[in-house]
């Protein structure tokens, strides 16, 4: 709220009122009591003003004069009606603004948090992977649905992150319900597929997500679920990092279930869903570099048992100037044309690459992480 519709409001002219009424009080008690040989100062005065407004009466000031105790008498017939409608007013005020943000209707004023758009109820496993590489404390999640307040309740009480869990209702379609989740300022975006709507709907609606968020917030990574595998190529034009079909991953390890059951398990423990070791990622320090990928997995080994199984290189920023011609005229004067309109000429991010388990002597000098799977405390059985 701006500071002159503040003023307009009630409540701001009632403070306003109120704080005019203070410094006449104030004033009023110096002078009348002043002029009669008392010896309160301007710090008293207001002290007397503020006890005697609020109906407080602690009876270490009282006038002495006629004038004064009439002031006394007006300060406090005032302040009875005043104060009270103010702290009413208050109290109002925080019990709406509560109301407000368990229905989703403010804006989230965090940074470094976690949007979810949409949901199904397989974002609870999202959200509990989350939570597991995420310290507790820090993290912050927003939901963005047109859920029902009733589910709403539900989810917070299955997900229990009390005041780190945050919900904006409405339309993940709509730009100015996103606006509210405050994507510029987030750490990651996710866009699931919504329970209840039909597959094109839902595919429809998390495209104009993305879109929407693209132009709220071009450089956070934003990874999407579809229902349909012929929608993938539009949401990667709309500017999704990633893209999950649904069932995509799940057929395929049904398939080779078929061919060992053993390789359910693998995947099971590969995802944390067992005891027997997860995989992680580790960013490569400037020494790491420095090795080829079968010094620093030996030397890997040597330190915590880690098995290196991918070395990785980290998604860039993309601009005009990253895909054109320096030495062609045409691509210089689009520039120009970009440049003099104001126009931004981020193309979104480069997504990463992965080299599965490379030749002993590659070097590392060109990758940005690993892929490691920590040693397991157990076994899983299928």
């Amino acid at each position: 709220m701006k500071i002159t519709d503040w003023l307009k409001s009630g409540f701001g002219k009632l403070v306003i009122a109120t704080g005019l009424l203070l410094l006449f009080s104030t004033l009023g008690y110096y002078w009348l009591e002043l002029e009669e040989g008392g010896e309160v100062g301007l710090s008293g005065a207001f002290w007397w003003a503020i006890v005697t407004l609020t109906t407080v009466g602690y009876g270490d000031m009282v006038p002495a004069t006629v004038p004064g105790r009439i002031l006394g008498a007006l300060v406090m017939i005032s302040g009875i009606g005043m104060v009270s409608s103010l702290t009413g007013n208050m109290a109002s005020m925080l019990v709406e603004r509560k109301a407000k943000k368990r229905k989703g209707l403010l804006t989230v004023k965090i940074s470094s948090h976690v949007i979810i758009l949409g949901w199904n109820d397989y974002a609870f496993g999202l959200i509990e992977s989350l939570r597991e590489q995420a310290d507790r404390k820090s993290f912050n999640l927003v939901i963005v649905s047109d859920l029902e307040q009733q589910q709403r309740d539900e989810i917070a009480f299955r997900i229990n992150l009390g005041e780190n869990l945050h919900f904006v209702h409405g339309n993940i379609s709509q730009a100015n319900v996103i606006a509210r989740s405050s994507p510029d300022m987030a750490r990651t975006v996710y866009v699931l597929c919504q329970n209840g709507l039909d597959p094109k709907e839902s595919d429809q609606q998390a495209i104009y997500a993305v879109l929407a968020l693209r132009t709220l917030a071009p450089k956070v990574p934003v990874y999407a679920e579809i229902a349909m595998q012929e929608n993938k190529e539009h949401l990667l034009r709309a500017g999704a990092n990633e893209i999950l079909v649904r069932g995509e991953i799940s057929s395929r390890m049904m398939g080779m279930m078929g061919i060992s059951p053993s390789m359910w398990s693998f995947f099971r423990s590969l995802l944390g869903i067992g005891d027997s070791g997860r995989l992680q990622f580790r960013a490569c320090s400037t020494d790491d570099r420095t090795k080829s990928w079968g010094e620093l997995s030996a030397h890997i080994r040597s330190i915590d048992g880690g098995l290196p199984v991918a070395a990785c290189k980290l998604g860039k920023s993309l601009s005009l100037q990253d895909v054109m011609d320096e030495g062609s005229a045409l691509d210089q004067f689009i520039m120009e044309l970009f440049k003099s309109s104001g126009q931004d000429t981020s193309l979104g991010v480069q997504g990463p690459e992965v080299r599965m388990n490379p030749p002993d002597s590659e070097s590392m000098e060109k990758y940005d992480g690993l892929l490691i799977i920590s040693p397991g405390g157990g076994s899983e059985h299928g």
